[in-house]
């Protein structure tokens, strides 16, 4: 062998001199490649549900091999995809599964090199947290629904935690027996819609369980029990506030306000009510289109309840509980030098009472062009508001806000529509702001001057005033006004002469309203000082100091208000329209 090898070399480097390599190769003994292998950097790595993780690696014992690398993970749900540089270094990019109970998966890379039959691998884990649950819930927080003898509902639920779109679900409805029950998934899985019918006499509750389960065998439950109330009545009048009877049941049209046209609701909710207990429940229909509210008996005061589309607010009304008929004693004066006749209410839109020196008298106060009211003081020289409930018994506070402000290009826009989602939200305006202090606003070119039907003269869907009633005018309704004298000069302290129609009593124990009294019949009808709520931060200001009542008149930016105040009986001028102040209602 020693022979050979020695006879070779020396033949190959006589060969090499010819030009003949080839010989030299074939005789020389082969060189060994080095070891292949591939490595992760580190064996282990953690992630969360659908999230990503990059997963560096390196490879050894190329030896200018042509390579071909690729990679799998244990959960077939998960992704991975391979990058690398030319000396096949580089990152798994690994993808964990949208759905997952929280598991360790397995992430695997091969190398190969096929031209020398070699090949390798690594590995490293990859801890992936649990997905979100799958979640059923309602759409909105639903208590009771309208319907009549074997009429149909719907109820809108929603769907969380499905992880990715693929995902399907199967529902199983188990309901109050004699009702039926049938169900619609949106696109996407993540919303659907149960139709109930009623059977030919409705039960006054209804339950219904719904159970999903997904394509990885997860499954959620949904209970509903719902107050059923039966619709047996028609719908009153369209309006924006109803005078009911304690303890009457209330059939509203779904329309807005005094107007025909019509509200796209699902549900209803209580907004809030100054008595706690007062309000029973409040349900809708949505293919009827009616919200019917019962009341409880005993109990009276005001509530806005509104209709919903799942949780927002579409419209609301004001239902003012009381026995009082504003037809039975109404404030009607006669204009001795026109001959016209004006009736007024006796008390203040939402109070509930019109005897003097009563809390009860203040009524409600709302802004210029707004149908929604807020609470008043609790007291006759108070600044604590009265308090409102949901229907739990939990205490509503007061909201005020700074109103919205709008892109100048934007011509349309304006906070109506969000007042009308809000309606327990006071909307102030800064004072900066002047001339264009409203609520509705900030730029005099987008103003609404007929919201209260001052400028068309008729009464708009968005007038405050039950049906038949409607908010005054500026001017001549307010004559009664200048019916009056005082023993001395306007200003000093001199008592008015009670003599006349018009006045104070200088020796009142309060002096915290203005009255009216009749000569021809005696009655009194009085104008309390309400106070208001400020223009520009919404406090509550002047109970039993003075007042400003509205009427429907504008004046430039400004909207006319009837100034109520010692040494002001008949004084009338344009006020910023965010104002929170009184309300008398108008025979219309």
């Amino acid at each position: 062998m020693n022979f050979i090898n020695k006879h070779c070399k020396a033949l190959s480097s006589a060969l090499l001199l010819a030009g003949a390599a080839f010989f030299l190769n074939s005789c020389s003994e082969d060189t060994p490649l080095s070891a292949l292998s591939a490595t992760f950097t580190s064996g282990s790595y953690s992630v969360e549900a659908g999230g990503s993780v990059s997963i560096p690696f390196s490879v050894s014992g190329a030896d200018g091999a042509t390579l071909s690398l690729s990679a799998t993970a244990s959960n077939t749900e998960a992704t991975v995809e391979v990058t690398s540089d030319a000396n096949y270094a580089g990152t798994v990019e690994f993808t964990a599964p949208t759905v997952s109970a929280g598991e360790t998966v397995t992430v695997t890379l091969t190398v190969n090199d096929s031209a020398n039959s070699r090949s390798t691998t690594a590995q490293a884990t990859v801890t992936v947290g649990a997905s979100e649950a799958l979640v059923l819930a309602l759409s909105s927080d639903i208590r009771a629904m309208a319907v009549k003898s074997g009429g149909s509902f719907e109820i809108p639920f929603e769907v969380s935690g499905l992880g990715t779109s693929s995902n399907t679900l199967t529902l199983d409805l188990s309901a109050t027996s004699g009702w039926s029950t049938s169900y619609e998934m949106a696109s996407g899985n993540t919303s659907g819609v149960v139709t109930v019918t009623a059977p030919a006499s409705p039960t006054s509750t209804f339950d219904l369980t719904i159970t999903a389960t997904d394509k990885y065998s997860r499954s959620a439950e949904l209970k509903v029990s719902l107050d059923i109330v039966e619709i047996t009545s028609d719908p009153l009048t369209p309006s924006n506030c109803f005078i009911v009877a304690p303890g009457s049941t209330v059939t509203i049209k779904g329309v807005e306000g005094n107007s025909s046209t019509e509200l796209t609701f699902n549900n209803a909710s209580l907004v809030w009510q100054d008595n706690l207990g007062m309000v029973k429940t409040v349900a809708a229909s949505g293919s009827e289109k009616v919200v019917v509210v019962e009341l409880n008996a005993g109990y009276s005061g005001n509530a806005v309840v509104a209709a919903m589309q799942d949780d927002v607010i579409v419209w609301s009304w004001h239902l003012w509980v009381s026995d009082y008929d504003p037809d039975e004693d109404p404030f009607a004066w006669t204009d001795s030098e026109t001959g016209t006749t004006y009736t007024f209410m006796d008390r203040n839109l939402g109070a509930s009472t019109a005897e003097k020196y009563s809390a009860g008298a203040l009524g409600l106060l709302y802004q210029w062009g707004r149908k929604d009211p807020f609470v008043n003081a609790d007291g006759v020289n108070s600044s604590v508001y009265v308090k409102k409930y949901d229907i739990d018994g939990n205490l509503v506070r007061e909201a005020n806000e700074e109103r919205p402000t709008y892109d100048a290009s934007d011509y349309e826009s304006t906070n109506l529509q969000v007042s009308i989602q809000n309606p327990a939200t006071f909307y102030y305006a800064p004072s900066s702001s002047y001339p264009v202090v409203d609520w509705y606003t900030d730029d005099a070119q987008r103003q609404n001057h007929d919201l209260w039907g001052g400028e068309s003269g008729t009464k708009t869907q968005y007038d405050p005033c039950p049906d038949g009633w409607k908010v005054p005018e500026a001017g001549d309704p307010w004559g009664f006004r200048k019916e009056y004298s005082k023993q001395g000069s306007l200003n000093d302290s001199a008592p008015y002469d009670s003599s006349y129609p018009w006045y104070i009593e200088y020796d009142d124990e309060y002096c915290i309203g203005f009255r009216y009294k009749q000569a021809t019949t005696g009655n009194e009808y009085w104008f309390p000082f309400t106070g208001r709520k400020d223009p520009n931060n919404g406090t509550l200001s002047g109970v039993g100091g003075s007042a400003n009542y509205h009427t429907n008149t504008r004046q430039n930016t400004l909207s006319y208000m009837e100034m109520f105040a010692w040494g002001n009986p008949a004084s009338e001028t344009g006020l910023n329209r965010s104002y929170g102040s009184s309300v008398r209602c108008i025979k219309e």
